[in-house]
């Protein structure tokens, strides 16, 4: 049996999506006034970025459904869904329980207690903030942290689906997985229907608009481009150059689709009143990354040194990076918001800096540490046995 290898152009895709987000959360303390034409056009352009979360959403389904699709396409032996599970809370939460806590305590510092922060503490922890608007930012001045519990749900839907997949005939794995589809869109229009207090600000805009099943379909999506990676790996496909002309053409496709509806609302151009313009920008997004593996150039120039790097700091730099942002923007720039370039520039510099030294140093000495001694002791506990 051939060894597994890595798929070429996933840790470059990323990359580019870690930059994506930290840019675009950069973009939103520039200031907009007195801005040349092609500069708001710009400014617009940026704030469509987030449909790379669709990215994060895919890849991480990706890799967590590579083991099943491996088992069911090229008969390697078959993964334990509890130990993949227990395995990637130990990848995700000892860094983002670190940051969560961070934030927590430096908020209070800053702001002083507020009514109903430990319960939000608390949802954020056990990955349930997503169930209620009131908790649905975990801390204050961290807003990204929203994305992990959506992350861990999606990992069980992979762990669910794909435990079904594996066990049954493969001719009923298409059927599974519209059946499992069909399940998350009549959850999702059951909870958007559900009566929530709508409280002020972007929470009052994306939930519940924004739940776990309906991102459930950006993992499900993400599950299939595996299943088609796993199907031409098993049959020793070739790197052709027209994939390389494919991806360029989707890449451009994407970025043409997201300049030409700059300036829309949050729910423009999507199914279901659904977040990242899904299905469209989705669906793009799928093809880029299921071509990526299977260029002849472009895959291997994304796997260079540098995208590598970003790519391993990727997680820590998405826990880390507000924090930098809020406190520059407190301290240095006085609470201003409105940056004009020269002082922007500065920001984002020093943001960059700092989001990826903090980012070393919570891989180095959190991430790393936790992986391996959680490894180390399953492996003396299966040696034990």
């Amino acid at each position: 049996m051939s060894q597994a290898h890595p798929l070429p152009g996933l840790n470059g895709l990323r990359a580019l999506a870690c930059l994506s987000v930290v840019i675009y959360h950069l973009n939103q303390h520039r200031s907009v006034t007195d801005l040349a034409q092609w500069n708001w056009d710009l400014y617009q352009f940026v704030g469509m970025w987030p449909v790379n979360i669709s990215l994060f959403f895919m890849l991480s389904a990706i890799m967590g459904s590579l083991p099943f699709w491996r088992s069911i396409l090229r008969e390697f032996p078959l993964p334990k869904a509890r130990t993949l599970l227990v395995n990637r809370f130990f990848r995700i939460a000892p860094a983002y329980y670190v940051a969560l806590l961070f934030t927590f305590f430096l908020v209070i510092v800053l702001n002083g207690y507020s009514e109903g922060a430990f319960l939000r503490l608390i949802a954020g922890a056990t990955f349930l903030s997503w169930t209620h608007p009131f908790t649905f930012f975990p801390v204050d001045i961290n807003g990204p942290l929203w994305y992990i519990s959506y992350d861990m749900m999606g990992a069980l839907l992979v762990l669910i689906t794909m435990s079904i997949a594996v066990r049954v005939r493969k001719i009923f794995i298409p059927l599974i997985f519209l059946c499992i589809g069909g399940i998350l869109i009549a959850l999702h229009l059951w909870f958007t229907s559900l009566s929530f207090p709508i409280l002020d600000g972007i929470i009052g805009e994306w939930f519940p608009s924004y739940n776990p099943f309906i991102f459930g379909l950006h993992f499900l999506l993400g599950m299939i481009v595996a299943g088609i990676l796993i199907w031409r790996e098993k049959n020793h496909s070739s790197h052709f150059f027209r994939y390389d002309i494919l991806f360029i053409l989707a890449s451009i496709g994407l970025v043409y689709f997201l300049w030409e509806i700059r300036g829309a609302r949050d729910f423009d151009y999507s199914w279901l009143n659904s977040a990242h313009r899904f299905p469209f920008a989705t669906i793009i997004i799928a093809l880029i990354i299921g071509l990526a593996p299977e260029t002849k150039y472009i895959g291997k120039w994304l796997d260079n040194h540098l995208f590598h790097t970003i790519a391993r700091l990727s997680y820590s730099v998405y826990l880390w990076h507000a924090i930098v942002i809020v406190l520059m923007i407190e301290f240095a720039f006085d609470g201003q918001h409105d940056l004009l370039m020269p002082e922007w520039l500065i920001l984002a510099w020093t943001t960059f800096v700092w989001a990826f030294s903090l980012s070393w140093l919570s891989y180095t000495y959190i991430e790393i540490p936790v992986s391996n001694w959680w490894r180390v002791r399953s492996e003396r506990k299966k040696m034990g046995k």
